[in-house]
């Protein structure tokens, strides 16, 4: 995968609390498509961010 999108929302959980939560997609489409579904589904979702990521590596971090 050379480039895909982060989604970056709260939303209520079961609980009945705000919980910061992300998504993965990739495609700008599937992005759009999960936030439509969550619209019309009248979920209490607020979305904070969302980019398009053109290149990445991994970072190993030994604690």
């Amino acid at each position: 995968m050379d480039k895909f999108f982060l989604l970056t929302y709260v939303s209520i959980g079961q609980d009945g609390f705000l919980h910061s939560r992300h998504a993965w997609f990739e495609t700008e489409e599937e992005l759009r498509s999960f936030a439509r579904s969550a619209r019309d589904m009248d979920a209490e979702m607020e979305i904070e961010l969302a980019i398009e990521i053109y290149g990445h590596r991994e970072i190993g971090i030994h604690l």
